[in-house]
């Protein structure tokens, strides 16, 4: 009988105990997978809404401006006009939210990662409902559609969103775990963009514009419910300056399942002047800081080659973002739209499961870090050279086979960089980061965009690919320094600390 009373209080337990563990390993991926969810969604679903908007303030005639292709004066006159738009558009939200996250960043080091990871998430809801209020009333000025792209700016958007996240996992994570950790966040931002790519037309196609932007403030909702009640805080607040000690890094990695009733788990109360704090020039002088500070084992030479490196990485991948679709349509493949986007799909789907599944076993094999991102660049130059040579669609869609370990390299670089600063200097550096990768976008679209037409006659339009298949040799290099430059180097332990001052290299 008392077997039977004790049965509940046994399952009651055993519970607790999945969820602590749950609780512990299940962490800020989630953020990660429904906000770029979202923002894939939404991207694909505001520059159709533009093209519709511009094309019937223009002609006042919504039928003939859903089927343009029947129609050769009026597609050329909303293609040229949203180009224009699009390049308005980019340049709001890059200014802001570069401006933004250079302050949020250094700022969630001392108030939290919490409330950075739902700041994104609001400025997205915000932009939703301006997006929705666009789409309900089709002749309003275009420009308040980028008014609530650069409210979504000022909020930090994607480079916020990213710093945010990274720091939570440089915080949680030790020199053991962080790679593999890192690979499966990177991870979610293919698997949102692969969902966001795939069910994007779909709603648009069946449900129409505002179901669309519904759908995209739903996403941010999650995330926002998300970090409120799951989401424990990953940066101890013991302290004025919030530096962790030794005692709150076991508490943050050793011994997280059983502090689940601790302040770790409960909503942090917000620091007197946080707000003050936010808009002081000091977050960004922090960032400088980051940069010039001597660290053991050459950290310092490290994070500016890591940082070389990631921005190269990005560069390609924006160009190759950017220029792809246009090879596609071209002759001889000749791409529709729908084949585009399951081409797409298929490369970011394949990225992702190499992240999760092909990380992991990589790093049973106990190769160095950058040996691995090294021979995932080859990989992902080799698919670059494949694509340039492309005359048949079966071609193309083997190429993301090859192009499949391409998520590895800035997923290994981010890794890397964290291991090289401290606890209090994460949110730091990845706004430094998340800034640098934000400025590529439009440093790759006037490079590969230029490129891309001047050399349509060379290897078929496949040089640019070529192109970026040599500037790839560029983080190859650098991967390889830095892999000289940690030889001897087995622990990161003193990247689990804060950076003394008294460091003598």
């Amino acid at each position: 009988m008392e077997g039977l009373r004790s049965c509940p209080h046994k399952v009651g337990s055993a519970t607790l105990w999945f969820g602590r563990q749950v609780r512990q390993y299940v962490t800020v991926e989630p953020v990660m997978l429904f906000y770029m969810l979202g923002s894939f969604l939404q991207y694909s679903a505001v520059i159709q809404l533009l093209y519709l908007k511009l094309c019937v303030i223009k002609f006042n005639d919504t039928s003939a401006c859903q089927s343009l292709s029947s129609h050769p004066d009026m597609e050329k006159y909303t293609q040229d006009a949203g180009s224009n738009w699009l390049i308005i558009l980019n340049a709001f939200l890059t200014v802001a939210s570069i401006a933004s996250t250079l302050f949020y960043g250094a700022w969630s080091d001392r108030v939290g990662r919490r409330v950075t990871i739902i700041l994104p998430a609001v400025g997205s809801i915000i932009n939703g409902i301006v997006l929705i209020l666009c789409a309900r009333f089709m002749l309003s000025s275009p420009w308040y559609v980028v008014v609530g792209t650069a409210l979504m700016g000022l909020f930090g958007s994607f480079p916020t969103l990213t710093t945010a996240v990274f720091s939570y996992m440089g915080d949680v994570t030790n020199s053991d775990n962080r790679t593999m950790r890192f690979s499966i966040l990177e991870a979610m931002t293919f698997s949102g963009s692969f969902i966001g790519l795939i069910t994007a037309g779909v709603v648009i196609d069946n449900a129409g514009y505002i179901a669309a932007f519904a759908y995209y403030i739903a996403c941010n909702v999650v995330v926002v419910l998300y970090t409120i009640f799951w989401l424990r805080e990953s940066v101890p607040s013991s302290s004025p300056s919030n530096a962790a000690t030794d005692s709150d890094i076991k508490v943050l990695v050793d011994d997280i399942d059983s502090q689940v009733e601790t302040d770790l788990g409960t909503p942090d109360a917000a620091p007197k002047g946080c707000c003050r704090e936010l808009v002081r020039f000091e977050n960004v002088k922090s960032i400088v800081r980051i940069l010039i500070k001597k660290r053991p084992h050459y950290g310092r030479l490290q994070i500016f080659l890591l940082i070389s490196c990631l921005f190269t990485l990005q560069l390609v991948g924006e160009g190759f973002t950017d220029t792809i679709i246009l090879y596609l349509k071209k002759d001889p493949l000749e791409f529709d739209a729908s084949t585009i986007g399951f081409f797409q799909g298929l490369k970011n789907g394949l990225t992702a499961l190499t992240l999760i599944v092909g990380m992991p076993l990589l790093r049973l094999t106990r190769l160095h870090d950058t040996v691995i991102a090294f021979v995932a660049l080859l990989f992902r130059s080799g698919a670059f050279v494949m694509i340039a040579f492309a005359r048949q669609r079966l071609t193309v869609f083997l190429m993301p086979i090859l192009y499949c370990p391409s998520g590895i390299p800035a997923a290994v670089t981010r890794a890397l960089l964290s291991k090289n600063v401290g606890l209090n200097e994460q949110g730091g550096l990845f706004s430094l980061t998340g800034a640098l990768e934000t400025m590529t976008t439009l440093l790759s679209s006037a490079i590969f965009n230029a490129l891309y037409p001047a050399t349509k006659s060379i290897i078929g339009g496949g040089f640019v690919f070529i192109v970026m298949a040599v500037l790839l040799i560029i983080p190859m290099l650098l991967m390889m320094w830095v892999h000289d430059l940690q030889k001897g180097n087995t622990a990161y332990n003193l990247a689990r600390q804060p950076a003394s001052e008294d460091l003598d290299i």
